[in-house]
Parts: structure tokens; sequence; C-alpha cells
């Protein structure tokens, strides 16, 4: 009996010891769950396609291997991971075979990689070292890799070679036991000698062939752009010269002899570097200076570093007088209390006179080529321009305007609000229709004309308007003679040629093509007056 109760006690013993097993197996499993469950929950809040290091942290091998060490506050790209496939620790870094543990980084938002040069070329030679190598930003320790590295030269100076690293650029200091091979890092053709283009003074206010005035510029650098060309800076240069960089084809240098606020504007608006004269000759590089004559085609031959012979044109200070009418009407039958109607009878006189004195009568195509330095004209030639479209300009307003001109076959440009009045109303073979706005011609809560008060795309969207009715841009007129930087860049947007104003004086070629002057004419001007304008 004993012993069959001994039996027992130890069959109960056996018993509970497996069972106290199987629930420490079950309670190890649901553990392991759990806490693959947490670190997997853990894994997925520490990704995101960007981070930075956390702390000091190893770089690994896709075999997990460390490999190296990068410092705090490294910058990585991650590769993408599908949500639901959280099971490594690692995480890769993109376009890599390197990984980072999941716990030595933090998130953070996307970097814009200021470090690339754009227009640098990469060496066609590599830095190899087998040993252990550190790499530097800013003359601080960044990254260290045991194994050594191999990797195209981005760049150099006297002291170091930089590199792209996950893409970042970092310097290694020169010392004997880097090895340099040659390799083909770039089929890319490079640049081998640069184009210089020197300007002597830019100036709105000044006159002489030394002088180019600030549309002229813009004018130039855009065309430029067009063709693929780009502007350096003298840190460029000079590091070029040296052949510290390599640089892709079609790089210009600009520099300025005299700087002034007009240079240092070009500089803000049109983001480009202009820089001091280049003194020293070097054989990298072929010195142009720009004239105010110098035209678009030259600039592009001059930047491709051909010959230009340029002549200076001959002197012509010739001065068109632009005039400036608004309304029409008969003082005989009708009234008008502005000041800016006119009586036909005074505009006959004014005609009168200009046919008895041999004066063109310009179209806006013949200006435009005049103004641009295309073709030459009379001593005695005059622009009528005529504003807006209203009382006695139209056949549906008076037509006081066009019976005239055709009487006299003498040739006019209208300034049409283009949104207001009909433009078949205007139709004349003496009347050219050009800009006057679409329907912006009233002041605006700035207190100004509406298209100065208006934002660029709101300008540039009302000029469209105008355009697609009138279908021609060869000019456009400010309304009340009003312009801001805004509305002045709206028009060279939608690629105006010219552009009027006010300013009772006459128009050269010196003349800025954008804020051209013209004299308003009022109705108390008296024949004498007409005749010192065009004169």
């Amino acid at each position: 009996m004993k012993q069959k109760k001994r039996i027992k006690m130890k069959k109960n013993g056996l018993i509970f010891a497996l069972g106290i097993s199987f629930i420490g197996i079950i309670g190890i499993f649901l553990f392991l769950i759990i806490s693959e469950k947490n670190d997997l929950k853990n894994i997925k809040n520490y990704y995101s396609q960007y981070a930075v290091t956390a702390k000091k942290a190893p770089l690994y091998n896709k075999n997990k291997k460390k490999i190296g060490t990068l410092e705090k506050n490294i910058s990585l790209e991650l590769t993408k991971i599908d949500p639901k496939k959280y099971k490594s620790k690692y995480f890769k870094i993109k376009d890599t075979n390197y990984y980072i543990l999941y716990k030595d980084i933090k998130k953070e938002d996307k970097k814009e990689d200021t470090n690339q040069v754009s227009n640098y070329l990469v060496f066609n030679q590599n830095i190899k070292t087998n040993k252990k190598i550190t790499l530097y930003q800013n003359k601080k320790k960044r990254i260290t890799l045991l194994n050594g590295i191999n990797v195209p030269i981005e760049y150099q100076d006297k002291k170091n070679y930089y590199i792209s690293f996950l893409k970042e650029i970092y310097a290694i200091p020169k010392n004997k036991k880097i090895k340099l091979i040659e390799k083909e890092n770039t089929k890319e053709q490079e640049e081998k000698e640069i184009a210089i283009l020197e300007y002597k003074t830019i100036s709105n206010t000044c006159s002489g062939y030394d002088c180019v005035n600030t549309t002229i510029i813009e004018d130039q650098t855009n065309k430029l752009k067009e063709n693929g060309y780009y502007f350096i800076n003298i840190k460029d240069y000079q590091n070029f010269i040296t052949d510290n960089i390599h640089l892709k084809e079609k790089a210009v240098l600009l520099t300025i002899q005299e700087e002034n606020d007009f240079s240092k504007k070009i500089i803000d608006e049109l983001k480009i570097p202009l820089e001091k004269p280049i003194t020293e000759e070097n054989s990298k590089s072929k010195k142009y200076q720009i004239k105010s004559y110098t035209t678009l085609e030259n600039i592009l031959k001059m930047a491709n570093k051909e010959e230009v012979i340029e002549k200076e044109p001959i002197i012509n200070n010739q001065g068109i007088a632009v005039l400036n009418y608004h309304f029409f009407y008969d003082a005989k039958t009708e009234g008008c209390n502005e000041t800016i109607c006119l009586d036909t009878a005074k505009f006959r006189d004014h005609l009168n006179y200009l046919r008895d004195n041999n004066y063109k009568t310009l179209t806006m195509e013949e200006f435009k080529r005049w103004m641009y330095g295309e073709i030459e004209l009379p001593e005695k030639s005059v622009l009528i321009t005529v504003d807006d479209g209203a009382m006695g300009t139209g056949k549906h307003n008076g037509n006081k305007l066009i019976p005239i001109l055709e009487e006299y076959k003498m040739n006019a440009t209208l300034f049409l609000i283009a949104g207001w009045w009909d433009i078949n109303n205007y139709r004349s073979p003496y009347l050219n229709i050009q800009s006057h706005t679409f329907d912006m011609h009233q002041y605006g809560s700035c207190g100004n004309g509406q298209i100065n008060c208006a934002t660029l795309e709101e300008a540039k969207a009302d000029l469209q308007k105008s355009l697609d009715i009138i279908g021609n841009n060869d000019s456009f007129c400010f309304p009340f003679y009003s312009y801001s930087d805004t509305s002045l860049k709206a028009v060279k947007d939608m690629g105006f040629k010219l552009s009027f104003v006010g300013g009772m004086r006459k128009a050269t070629r010196n003349s800025n093509k954008y804020l051209i002057p013209r004299y308003p004419i009022h109705s108390d001007i008296t024949l004498e007056n007409f005749i010192s304008m065009v004169k």
C-alpha cells in the first residue's frame, strides 16, 4: 500500500511539474509574442523616410557587421518600407548597401540638399583607401569608415578632396597614403574655357556706349539662359582656373567695372552673380566688353567664345516725339469737360502741321524696330498714340478719330482697354491697336492704378485677357502713367517689347524701353505748344 501511495505521489508530482513547465513555456511564448509586437511597434514608430542620427551610431553592411561610425546629427534618407513588414531592427540607407539600427536614429523633415553644386562635374578620378578613413564637415569629424573608401572626387582645394557620401559632401584631408585611380565617372563634356562678359556701367539714367541699361541686361541674360548658359561666381572661376573644380559646358562669368545701385538691383532681381573685373590674363578664359549696342546675336557668340567684331554705330542723338491723345469731340456741336478732350479742329491743325512740314507718322512696328536699332528713321518722325478707346475714338462713340486719320492717311496707335469695348469698332488700316489692360483702368486699393495694386499673377492674367483679344504684344501703355516693380515685371513676363508712360520729353534709343516718355495732349494746347513738342 505504501509503495502504491509513493508511486501515486510521484506520478502526481510529475504531472504537476509537467503542468508548471507547460505553463512556463506558454508564458515564455506569450512573452516573446508580446515582446515581438512591442519591438515591431517601436521599430515602426522609429521609421521615417528622412532621419537623423540621434547619437554616435554604428554603420553596418548588409551582413549587419559594423563597418564604420556616424557622429550625431548625420542626415539620412532611408529606403521605403512596407508598413506591414517592420521585421528588421536595421533600416537600409537609400541607394547604398549600408544599414543603421533603428534605435540610433530619430525622425527628421526632408532636408534640402545644399551641399551639392549642380554645375560641377565629378572628376574622372576616385579616392581609394583600404584602411580606416575619416570624413569631415566644417573641420569636424563626422563619419569614420573602418575599411576605407572608393568614391569619385567631386572637387578639391589645396588641403582637401571633397566627395559625396550618403548624399552629403564631405572633406578628406590630402595625404600621401590616399591613392587616386583613374575611372570614367562621367562622359559629360566639361568646360575648357570661360567666357567673361564685362560691363563698364549699368544705369538707366546715363548715356554713351559704355552705359548699358537694365532692360538690355535682362534681355541678354534671359537670352543666355534660353540657350543653356549659366552664370558662375568669382570663387567658381578661381577654382576652375586652378583645376580644383570641373564645370559643365556653357559657363559664363559676368563682371562690372563700376558698381552702383542699378547693378545691385540687377543682382537682386535677376538672381545672378555680377562680379568685380578679372585683371589677370588666363588661358582658360576669354573676355569681351559689352556695349549698349551689343546685339543678342553677338552675346550668344561671345558666350560661345567666338570672335566678335562690333562697330560703333554712327552717333545718333535723334529724339522722337510720342504724342498722347485721349478723347475727341467737335466743339461746334458737342461739349466735353475733361482736360484730356481735344477739339477735332485742333487735331486737324496738328496733322496739317505734320503734313506741311513733311513729318512721317510712324506705325508701332516702325517705332519698335527703331528703338531696337534695327532701322533708321527720317529726322522728322512722330508717333501718335491714343489711350483708352473712349469718346470720339471708335465707330460706336462719335467716330471722330478714324475718319480724320484716313483722310490724312496718317498712322496712329490706339492703346485699347480691351475688356470695355468691342475691338471691331476701331478697325482701320491707319490705326494699330495695342494693350491698355483688359479691365484694370481704374484706381486700386493702393491708391494707384489697379495694375500696380494687383499681384503678379493677377496682373499677368489681366494682360493675357487683353492679348487674347488684341493678338499683339509689341507694346503696352500703363494706365495713368503709373507703374510698379510688379506691374513692370508682369509686362516683361508677358513678352511686351515696349511700354509707355508720360514724361514730357522725346524718346531716344537710350530711353528705357519699358518706360518710354510721351507728351500728354490737353484741351488747352496751342499750336505753338504742339510745334515745340515735335520740332
